[in-house]
Order: C-alpha cells, then structure tokens, then sequence
C-alpha cells in the first residue's frame, strides 16, 4: 500500500467538497489502486470557523507548512497571485500540484508546465475546464496525432442554463438568473459567467493543448456575454427552428489562435 500525503490549499465550498469525497472514496481508492490518500495540512484564512469533517489540528495560515510537508498540493483557493506562488514553491521543489484555478492556467498555464518539466513534477488541472468531461486529457494524449483546426463548445454551464430556461419558460434574463443563483447554477456575484470571462478562460486553456502554441499566439477577438439578451431573440430564435447557446471557439490560422466566445442561433438538431 502506497500511502500519499496530500496538502490542502484552500478549504472553501470547492475545498470542502474535496475533503468530503475524499472521505467517502478513500477506502475504494485503497483497495482498487493500492493508495492511500491523506490529507494532512490545510490552508485556512481563519481556523477558528468550523468546517465539518476537517480535523483542526490539520489547519494552519501558514502556507509553507502545507507545501512543504506534502507529496502532493491540491491547490483550490482561486486567483493569481497568491495561489501563483504557492504552485511555483511546490513545483519548484518537485512536488506534484492539481489545481481547479482556470485564471491561473489560462494566465500562466504555459509557464507552470515548464517549470514542473524542469523539476520532475506534474501540474494536472483538468477540472479547471469542463472537469465533468475528459477533455483535456483528449487534446493531451487521445488527439495528439491529429491536426485540430478549431475546437467549439458551450464551457459555462450557468450562461446555458440561464438560456435553457429562458427557452423553456419564456421568462426574461433577470428572472432566469435569479432562479439560477437560488438553485445553485450561478454565483451571487454571476459577472465573470455572464460577461464572457469565465468562458474565454477555458477556451485558453483548451487552446494551449489543441494548437501548442506560444500564450502571445493566442488573440481574444471576441467575447460577448449574455446579459443583454432578451426574450423576443429566444423567440425569433425558436420561430425558426433554431436556439440560442453562448458559443467559445478557438480557431487557428497560419500565425496565430483567435479566440470568440458569442451568443449564436443553432438549429434545434445541432450537437
């Protein structure tokens, strides 16, 4: 039995729902894979609040205690800068890094993979983009002998939802983003899933494995959110046999990767 000790940064909403699972799926994990999985240090901006199934004595506010003593970093604190530093100190000393942080990949994802080459680590951040689909592991290794000319999809599922429900129900934006943030779907601040930005994160992310090239390669020529749209477009949209998604699409010309995240009118028959 292999026993792993798993440094935690970061105990939030994200991070909580990491522990719990890990509890839950520690035990099948042993006997499938022959590991053992433990968290033992945690990074918390306040140890005194209670979190359910967290040890306190795993809790500290010092971030160099939890990278420093782990075989691995489950980095889930969210931003640049902070969570910047924290992953280049673990890939530096050749710890392994899993991450959820789409700004930090999209931002310095190609530096961070070079700096783990350099060091004998690994950064895997495959539930930074669609994490309930395997997508970046077929861009990485299932595709690698194809020559990809674009990749299309919908990567937010809040815009989606907000657009489903509007099509379903034939309620207006505000009404439909409001149900959104009561269920769940949307955050209370939705601004980064709404505008685009979420989005075009991903799509970067996705780009930089499907097209392999350099970060200044890679142009963002169009992001449009979905905050202005209203219910007579969903209508026009449905009178026509047709609904309306918010597109993200890298594409790749001779030089560069242009990137465009929209709202677009599909047939009713599109994938």
């Amino acid at each position: 039995m292999r026993r792993v000790t798993i440094g935690l940064l970061g105990c939030g909403t994200v991070g909580g729902g990491f522990v719990r699972l890990l509890s839950r799926e520690r035990e099948r994990l042993r006997a499938q894979r022959g590991i053992d999985l433990q968290i033992t240090a945690v990074l918390v901006r306040d140890p005194a609040k209670r979190r359910d199934g967290v040890p306190h004595t795993m809790l500290t506010t010092a971030a160099t205690d939890v990278i420093d003593s782990s075989d691995v970093i489950v980095e889930l604190i969210g931003g640049i800068h902070a969570a910047g530093a924290y992953v280049r100190r673990a890939l530096r000393s050749g710890t392994d890094v899993v991450t959820a942080n789409k700004a930090l990949i999209a931002t310095c994802g190609g530096e961070l993979r070079c700096l783990a080459d350099a060091n004998g680590a690994r950064i895997a951040f495959e539930a930074s983009v669609c994490g309930g689909v395997p997508i970046v592991r077929a861009l990485e290794h299932g595709l690698a002998g194809d020559s990809i000319e674009s990749v299309t999809g919908i990567l937010n599922a809040t815009t989606n939802y907000i657009l489903t429900r509007m099509e379903e129900s034939g309620t207006e934006y505000d009404e439909a983003l409001a149900e959104a943030q009561r269920r769940g779907f949307a955050e209370a601040d939705p601004s980064l899933d709404v505008s685009g930005e979420d989005a075009v994160q991903k799509l970067r992310i996705l780009a930089g494995f499907a097209f392999n090239m350099r970060d200044d390669q890679v142009v963002r020529k169009r992001v449009h959110g979905i905050e202005d749209v209203t219910q007579s477009e969903i209508d026009q949209a449905r009178s026509r046999r047709s609904v309306i998604r918010h597109v993200a699409t890298a594409s790749r010309t001779r030089a560069r990767v242009e990137l465009n995240v929209e709202r677009r009118e599909l047939p009713e028959s599109h994938p």
